[in-house]
């Protein structure tokens, strides 16, 4: 039904418009405004009813038009119109829905997704797959996992989403120039990182760039442990991803821990669940933080053995032997080995922590340009016969000015500082350069002297062109706050 106002559409202001009607006289010729005979109105109404329903049709028209477009959570809007009843169902479900991916992996043929609730979802150079039963009823189609991962996937590569509206296929894809198996070629880790999806490589994969899934779950477990490291935890519990396991295989009699480490490697779900608990940023800040524990522990009960002979256990090996110089100086070297394999494993997260934990390292080795046996109440004059000069940490560690180091020599700490991005070291920078003037009047060699400068100028340069401000002292470190 027209709305009250279209009966008046025909009127103007000015318009002649009589307050009654006057009956014509016999003869009177027909009038030429604002009034109407019979014929006259029957006429108008015929076409006043033909525009009202061709107006009607225009108006279901572009309520149709517009329900069949749709803007997703990655900004992209979709036009849904060239979809069956049934497609346009499963597109609104996925392209409006939330759900979880697992983890994610790149092979030969194609890109791999495992979600949450089960089902996984294959993309290669043919349709999209997926296992749930409503792709299974209907493989010609795409079901709500296909629409929403293929939205979830072009947003990471659209940035400035397009004005006009993309088309969708009957299988899911957005019709677009490039091909998302394409885009993704080389770079699906760099979009489980920038989704917070957890990326898998193969087992047998030397790549430092990510972890597997038995050394994830492995990370998780020991994050919620005081003190110990991933590498260190529970090293009896071996175990891989082949052959799987069901959830009744994977119990352990007696043992919560083992059956609890065998369920994240083998049940998606209960993985799924302890990274939610103890998320990738979470994990990092934790890691570091260790590590620099670890090393302030071993450092403090070296210097209580050199000043009193008092016998501390091995910090990495609980109730272990005595620390002697020589564990000493292999502790040190492995703790700056780990965080500098682990800032590759890690990224994006963690390089906070990671610098903080390095800072740490290096101001207290440049900080110990001495004998450690000097003094002591004991009278001990050596470890295992080595002179003074060989138990001295900095220049077993950093050195004289009369080593000749190539330029691009593996520097104690110094590599694993140049392996972070610059600006997370701006907040360091008064540290550093204290650092600096120490092993200055030390004179470390000059190499060192020169990278560790050029560590300090590129932090400089790189928190100066982003605009960024050093934090004020005390909110530096830690992890009172997870990164998810």
């Amino acid at each position: 039904m027209a709305p009250p106002t279209r009966q008046f559409h025909r009127l103007s202001i000015g318009q002649d418009m009589p307050a009654s009607r006057t009956p014509r006289a016999e003869g009177q010729p027909a009038p030429t405004q604002g009034h109407r005979d019979e014929g006259d109105d029957s006429s108008s109404a015929e076409s006043e009813s033909e525009e009202e329903g061709e107006e009607s049709a225009e108006s279901s028209d572009d309520e149709s038009e517009a329900g069949s477009k749709v803007r997703a959570h990655s900004g992209i809007t979709y036009d849904l119109s060239h979809l069956d009843t049934e497609s346009e169902a499963q597109a609104m479900v996925g392209l409006m829905g939330e759900f979880d991916v697992v983890n994610c992996r790149a092979s030969s043929e194609g890109f791999d997704f495992q979600l949450l609730d089960r089902p996984r979802v294959h993309i290669g150079p043919d349709s999209p797959t997926c296992t749930c039963s409503t792709f299974q009823d209907r493989p010609e189609g795409a079901c709500q996992h296909i629409f929403w991962l293929l939205d979830q996937l072009h947003g990471c590569f659209l940035s400035n989403p397009p004005s006009t509206e993309v088309a969708l296929s009957h299988n899911g894809r957005p019709v677009v120039r490039q091909r998302i198996e394409d885009l993704l070629t080389g770079k699906l880790e760099a979009v489980a990182n920038q989704l917070n999806w957890q990326y898998l490589r193969d087992e047998g994969d030397s790549r430092t760039t990510a972890m597997t899934r038995v050394e994830k779950v492995r990370d998780v477990l020991s994050a919620f442990t005081p003190t110990i490291l991933p590498e260190d935890f529970r090293p009896d519990l071996v175990e891989t991803t082949t052959p799987a396991r069901t959830a009744e295989q994977c119990v352990v009699q007696g043992d919560f821990q083992a059956t609890i480490f065998r369920l994240a490697v083998h049940d998606d779900g209960v993985r799924s669940s302890l990274c939610k608990a103890m998320p990738a940023g979470a994990c990092a800040a934790i890691y570091f933080d260790k590590i620099q524990d670890h090393t302030r522990r071993l450092l403090a009960g070296f210097d209580r053995y050199c000043a009193t002979g008092e016998i501390p256990s091995n910090p990495s090996s609980p109730g272990g032997g005595p620390v002697q110089i020589d564990q000493v100086f292999e502790e040190l070297r492995r703790s700056v080995s780990r965080i500098r394999s682990h800032i590759g494993f890690r990224a994006p997260y963690g390089f906070e922590g990671a610098a903080k934990a390095l800072v740490f390292i290096l101001d207290a080795i440049s900080s110990r340009h001495k004998d450690p046996l000097d003094g002591n109440t004991w009278g001990r004059t050596s470890f295992q016969g080595e002179d003074e000069d060989q138990r001295n940490l900095y220049l077993m560690l950093i050195g004289d000015p009369d080593m000749d180091l190539e330029q691009d020599a593996d520097l104690f700490v110094i590599t694993a500082l140049e392996a972070l991005p610059p600006a997370s070291l701006y907040q360091f920078i008064d540290e550093l350069r204290d650092i600096r003037g120490k092993i200055e009047v030390n004179r470390a060699p000059k190499v060192f002297l020169y990278r560790l400068g050029d560590l300090i100028r590129s932090a400089e340069l790189a928190a100066s062109a982003s605009g960024q401000k050093r934090p004020a002292a005390g909110n530096s470190g830690g992890h009172s706050k997870r990164t998810r």
